[in-house]
C-alpha cells in the first residue's frame, strides 16, 4: 500500500504482543516504529513485525499536525501527514500527534521542543472510543483506569476536529460554530460545550480526570495575556503543557468540566485563566465569560 492508496478503505485486523499498549512506540522526539510481535492483516495480506521496526516518514514532521501510519505493499510501514478527514475511514492502521512541545517531565511544564507525543499513539484496536482519534492523548488514573483527552482547547471551527493546533480558541467572545454548521452559538456556556462534544462522540472531563490530565504544568502562574490560538508557545506557554501533553492545561483559559459524578454530573469550571496571575492553576475554579473555553474527553477503546 502506498501513501496515496491510504485514502481507500481496507479490511484491517491487528494482533499485538501486549494488549495493554498500542502497536506503535517512540524512541526519540521524532522517531517512531511498530513494536516487535505485531501482526497486521490487511485485505488478505499479512504483515509480521518480528523486531521493533522504524517507520519512514514522508517529509519533515511538522509541529501541530496529526500523522497516519500505513503499510506499503512491500510490508514496510510509513507515516504521513493526515488530510483533514477521519483517519479511521482512510485505511490507516494507526497514528500519532507531533506536538509543538515535548511533555512535562516533572512539574514545570514542557520544554518547548517539538516532539511526538508518546501518549497520542493509537491504532485501530487501541484508541479513543470517539469516531475520530486525532489530537488526543491517553491519560492514566490511579487504579488503572484510562481515558483520552483533547490535546488542545476547543476551536471555533470544531466541525473540522475539536482538538487542532493553530486555530482560534472558542470562548464567550469567539463563539464556536453550531453543530449543524449553520452559524455560531450565541455563547459558550455549559450546555453548549456538552452539545458540541456530544456531537463528536466526546464529553467534558470530570474533576478527577482533569487533575490527572493537567498534572505537570507549572502551578499558580499564568500567561500575561489571553491566548488567541491553540498550541502557541509565546509568553512562556510551554510551562502549561502537562505530563500527558495537554496544551494550556492551566494558567491560560478556564475550561468547562464536570464534578465527575457518574449519574448526575454537575457543571464545573477548572484550569485557571491568564488574568488572575498567581491565583491561576489547574485546581482553581472560575466563571463563564470570554475567559472560558472547553476541552473534550472520551473513554479508551481496546480490542
Amino acid at each position: 500500500m502506498t501513501a496515496a492508496a491510504a485514502v481507500k478503505q481496507h479490511e484491517i485486523s491487528i494482533e499485538r504482543a501486549d494488549k495493554g499498549t498500542p502497536i506503535l512506540f517512540t524512541s526519540g522526539k521524532e522517531a517512531i516504529g511498530i513494536r516487535a510481535g505485531t501482526l497486521i492483516r490487511m485485505d488478505g495480506e499479512t504483515y509480521a513485525f518480528e523486531t521493533d521496526t522504524p517507520l519512514s516518514v514522508a517529509g519533515t514532521l511538522v509541529p501541530g499536525y496529526d500523522y497516519g501510519v500505513g503499510i506499503h505493499a512491500d510490508g514496510k510501514p510509513f507515516a504521513t501527514v493526515l488530510a483533514p478527514a477521519n483517519p479511521l475511514a482512510l485505511g490507516y492502521v494507526g497514528g500519532f500527534h507531533f506536538a509543538p512541545s515535548g511533555n512535562a517531565e516533572a512539574t514545570a511544564g514542557g520544554d518547548g521542543v517539538p516532539a511526538i507525543n508518546p501518549h497520542s499513539l493509537w491504532d485501530i484496536g487501541f484508541r479513543p472510543s470517539c469516531p475520530d482519534p486525532r489530537g488526543m492523548a491517553l491519560v492514566g488514573l490511579p487504579g488503572g483506569k484510562r481515558f483520552w483527552a483533547d490535546i488542545y482547547l476547543l476551536g471555533v471551527d470544531h466541525l473540522s476536529g475539536t482538538s487542532r493546533c493553530g486555530v482560534t480558541i472558542a470562548d464567550g467572545r469567539d463563539r464556536p460554530e453550531r453543530v449543524d454548521g449553520k452559524g455560531k452559538f450565541n455563547k459558550l456556556d455549559y450546555a453548549t460545550a456538552v452539545e458540541i462534544y456530544a456531537h463528536h462522540g466526546k464529553r467534558l472531563l470530570g474533576a478527577e480526570e482533569f487533575f490527572a490530565a493537567a498534572y505537570g504544568v507549572k502551578e499558580r502562574c499564568s500567561r500575561d495575556d489571553e491566548p488567541v490560538c491553540t498550541g502557541t508557545l509565546d509568553d512562556g506557554a510551554a510551562r502549561f503543557v502537562s505530563r500527558f501533553g495537554l496544551f494550556d492545561a492551566s494558567g491560560t483559559m478556564w475550561q468547562w468540566a464536570t464534578d465527575g459524578h457518574p449519574d448526575d454530573p454537575r457543571p464545573s469550571v477548572l484550569g485557571g485563566s491568564w488574568i488572575y496571575g498567581s491565583n491561576a492553576g489547574s485546581r482553581w475554579p472560575g466563571y463563564s465569560s470570554g475567559l472560558l473555553s472547553a476541552r473534550g474527553a472520551c473513554d479508551h477503546l481496546s480490542a
